[in-house]
């Protein structure tokens, strides 16, 4: 059976008992958060006033990997007459762990900070004007991650084609991370922005293990995708990461609830304001959210409809069998279908306590007359 992108997205940042587990850990998680935030102080100011060299870009490397947590395992071979390597993406610190090992510069499309940028290992995909510029830079070899996103480790999301035509030769690796408690990836919907939640996450998780593992170069592009899905043992799948940043359906029985509560709260404003129809009421219910609001949109006039006819109670007929006449027709609130707007707050707060005054006194009547009581009402 394929995967689909539901089955390919995180929706939880727990499972199971990674909850107690990691409450449990969590007075030592507090300490490592406030000892990590410090050394992230320590590593913006060292980025900004040290210059740009790779002696400083290896040594702040290594610090962001104390301040995040990260340790980088790596397994086989450089191979030095490639200067492109491809990996699958695994999460947002990705490029770290492979600048860390492996001295790569990664593209991205966030837009964050440059010293950021520069100690995560990263540089701004929308400097590479032309396809020939990803083998312009000799300096560092290039880490392309063509998924565009993480997936939940299942399956290997569908390659970009963009980056294979400009290497004629590329090296694979397949990027595995493991962490205790909690999941690295939670799709949220952040798209092309920099997930921050999940570079939070870093923070307070014990330890993120990264496993690097650089597989045989190929020349032939097309079966990269093949080669790294069959190393980490999942399935190359045609998902593009943009369907799993797209909120997961709703499913039926849970659509269900909210659409009873909608209708329930309908009807509450229709026993009120019998006139306005029933779709007009559910469309202004929709935005609200709430029964008073509505009722003061309708009143007011902020809301437009077209005014229903109301159904006329039969007369009971006279006779011996039923010598007292019926209970009157209730009378109900009917409001213009454009009613005037007030210019001044005053006049607006009266109106509306006016109206609501009257509505009272309807609502009361009807009551009275449909359980046949037979009380004074004061007005």
């Amino acid at each position: 059976m394929a995967l689909t992108a539901e089955r390919l997205r995180n929706d939880e940042r727990f499972s199971g008992e990674n909850v107690t587990q990691f409450l449990l850990f969590l007075p030592f998680g507090l300490c490592l958060f406030v000892v990590r935030t410090i050394l992230a102080l320590m590593l913006w100011v060292a980025s900004i006033i040290l210059p740009n060299k790779s002696t400083v870009r290896q040594m702040l490397s290594t610090l962001a990997c104390w301040t995040f947590g990260v340790y980088v395992k790596v397994k086989g071979q450089r191979d030095p007459r490639c200067s492109m390597l491809v990996a699958n993406y695994a999460s947002c610190l990705d490029s770290l762990a492979a600048a860390h090992a492996l001295g790569t510069i990664s593209l991205r499309k966030w837009k964050v900070p440059p010293f950021f940028a520069s100690t995560l290992g990263i540089r701004n995909a929308a400097q590479f004007v032309r396809k020939e510029h990803f083998g312009d830079c000799t300096s560092a070899p290039l880490l392309l991650q063509p998924e565009g996103g993480p997936a939940n480790g299942r399956g290997l999301l569908r390659f970009a084609d963009w980056p294979f035509p400009v290497a004629q030769r590329v090296q694979p690796v397949a990027i595995e991370v493991e962490r205790a408690f909690t999941a690295v990836t939670v799709h949220t919907g952040h798209g092309a922005g920099f997930p921050w939640r999940d570079a939070l996450w870093f923070l307070l998780a014990p330890v993120t293990v990264y496993k690097l593992t650089l597989l045989p170069a190929t020349s032939d592009v097309t079966e990269v995708a093949g080669v790294i899905a069959e190393h980490l043992q999942i399935e190359a799948t045609d998902v593009e990461y943009s369907a799993l940043c797209r909120a997961p359906p709703v499913a039926p029985a849970r659509a269900a609830g909210p659409a009873r509560e909608l209708a329930r709260r309908a009807q509450q404003v229709k026993e009120v304001l019998p006139r306005v129809p029933l779709h007009d009421i559910m469309r202004d219910l929709a935005i609200t959210r709430s029964v008073d609001v509505t009722v003061t949109n309708f009143l007011e006039g902020v809301t437009p409809y077209t005014p229903e006819p109301i159904p006329q109670a039969p007369e009971a007929p006279a006779g011996p069998a039923n010598p007292q006449p019926g209970p009157s027709a209730p009378r109900y609130v009917t409001p213009p279908a454009q009613a005037p707007f007030p210019k001044s707050a005053k006049e607006r707060q009266l109106s509306f306590h006016e109206r609501k005054a009257q509505m009272i006194a309807d609502a009361r009547q009807r009551y009275i007359e449909k359980h046949g009581l037979n009380l004074t009402i004061t007005g």
